[in-house]
């Protein structure tokens, strides 16, 4: 397997991940098995570097989905401590950046921004204490330890920040175990990172709160419906979501770029110690619906200096849900190194678009076939795993495409012939992306549940499609800043 191609299931690996988390009926289960994320990723990762399908399940949503409905009830029997009020940050080393994947964080640690908090709540045997926080005001970042004094093995069941008023959003919020086992044993303190993307519209308050949800993990516990088995515990802390404001630094770009007839405008750049932001407003009169673009490099020069960043992530209403307008997007470039430089320019390769009276998949569940979709999408007839009311949907992308490739996203509901909404069934579905050695093409399957008795309904139905992977090869570069 060459680099480009391992690269390649490596990056869609983690879109698989990021894409999960945008799914709403894996809110609940996602929310659990966040912390489990880098263990079952080297798992994963062995998979897919010998050119072996990747597979993801939400089987586990069936038997655990009622048991993490509702928090434990509040009890009195706590206490609030101030671990060391004027104590300075020390701790980075207990963050082991080996096992964290956040380039942000770790520009964090490695530059000493951590703002200690140092507060703890003890309830039923478990101690968790916010140690520390940063954030540019685009992203925050909880350090938190869980120390387990109960008897119990538990783990994660629920995480959140709550601001008073509101809470932080669901879509997009991340666990990482700063570790390489998510399981915490009696006795047993382990370290974890709580992190989220913030609005730059909303009016964060000072006072939050973090809450854990903590489950024992044995099969009576993790199938009850029963509080009992579960503890929650909320940290109130002073979070200060503005603290690097004064090394952050705007660029209010506000130009157009013209990409495969497509118009778009980058608005701003920010500059922060822990990242790059570009925001980007696509045109609603464009022909196209874009979901990205392809390869976006950004390149910033001072003198015979040059950096260069690759594969930023994005912030889309996808997943994430402080973006509500699907015209926007950011790119979040993990260098915090360009606010020096003398120029800055984007480059792209193209767009990931689909003309917007193709954003539709419609078919003949009955004859088990497609009436209307877009160029590219097949049925994989010889797929028997999905069961009854369910098709596989295929799509063949060549390598070349391919490596800044995202896996597809159909509405939760469907239309009947007769113009009726149904919801789409939970099932123990799942997204496979496979390169097999010497391929000249990735193959992605994707398989969606209409429901046992969808075949009753008036025939053919209709699936709106949030996101394809259809790419528009056309290279620009857009110059945003020339001192």
């Amino acid at each position: 397997m060459t680099d480009s191609e391992d690269r390649i299931l490596r990056d869609n690996a983690g879109e698989v991940n990021q894409t999960a988390e945008a799914i709403q009926e894996l809110k609940i289960y996602n929310a659990m098995v966040s912390g489990i994320h880098r263990g079952k990723e080297r798992v994963k990762r062995r998979s897919l570097f010998s050119g072996v399908s990747i597979t993801l399940t939400v089987a586990a949503v069936v038997l655990l989905i009622f048991t993490f409905l509702q928090a434990p009830p509040e009890e009195t029997e706590y206490a609030v401590r101030n671990v060391a009020p004027n104590k300075v940050w020390t701790d980075s080393k207990k963050f082991d950046s080996s096992h964290l994947r956040s380039k942000s964080l770790e520009n964090a640690l490695e530059k000493n921004l951590i703002q200690p908090v140092y507060k703890s709540v003890e309830k039923a045997g478990f101690r968790v204490e916010v140690m520390g926080t940063v954030s540019d005001g685009r992203q925050v970042y909880i350090l938190y330890s869980v120390h387990n004094n109960s008897g119990e093995t538990v783990i994660h069941a629920g995480f959140s920040l709550d601001f008073g008023k509101f809470e932080a959003a669901d879509i997009g919020a991340k666990l990482e175990m700063a570790g390489s086992d998510n399981e915490i044993r009696a006795g047993q303190t382990v370290y974890f990172v709580y992190s989220n993307y913030l609005s730059l519209e909303a009016d964060y308050p000072k006072d939050v709160k973090y809450n854990v949800i903590l489950t024992q993990i044995s099969e009576q516990a993790l199938s009850s419906s029963s509080n009992k088995y579960r503890t929650g515990i909320h940290v109130p802390f002073e979070l200060n979501t503005g603290l690097l404001n004064d090394q952050n630094r705007t660029w209010f770009a506000k130009q157009d770029m013209t990409i495969g007839g497509q118009k778009l405008k980058v608005n701003q750049v920010l500059f922060t110690p822990l990242n790059t932001y570009v925001d980007v407003e696509v045109d609603e009169r464009n022909s196209k619906q874009i979901f990205g673009l392809i390869n976006p490099v950004l390149i910033g020069k001072s003198g015979d200096k040059m950096i260069k960043s690759y594969y930023p992530t994005d912030i889309t209403t996808n997943n994430s849900e402080i973006i509500s307008d699907e015209s926007n997007f950011t790119l979040v470039y993990k260098s915090s190194e360009y606010a020096a430089l003398d120029t800055l320019s984007l480059k792209t390769f193209g767009i990931a678009a689909l003309d917007k009276n193709q954003m539709k998949i419609v078919v003949d569940l009955n004859k088990k076939e497609i009436i209307d979709a877009p160029d590219g999408l097949t049925l994989d007839d010889s797929d028997k795993t999905a069961g009854a009311g369910a098709l596989v949907f295929r799509h063949k992308v060549e390598t070349d495409q391919a490596k800044d490739s995202f896996i597809m996203l159909l509405k939760d509901s469907y239309t009947d012939a007769r113009g009726k909404i149904h919801t789409k069934a939970v099932g123990s579905g799942y997204f496979s992306q496979s390169l097999s050695r010497g391929s000249s093409a990735v193959e992605e399957k994707f398989v969606y549940y209409f429901g046992e008795k969808a075949d009753e309904l008036p025939q053919p139905l209709t699936i709106e499609i949030d996101r394809y992977w259809n790419p528009v090869m056309d290279t620009q570069s857009l110059e945003l800043f020339s001192k």
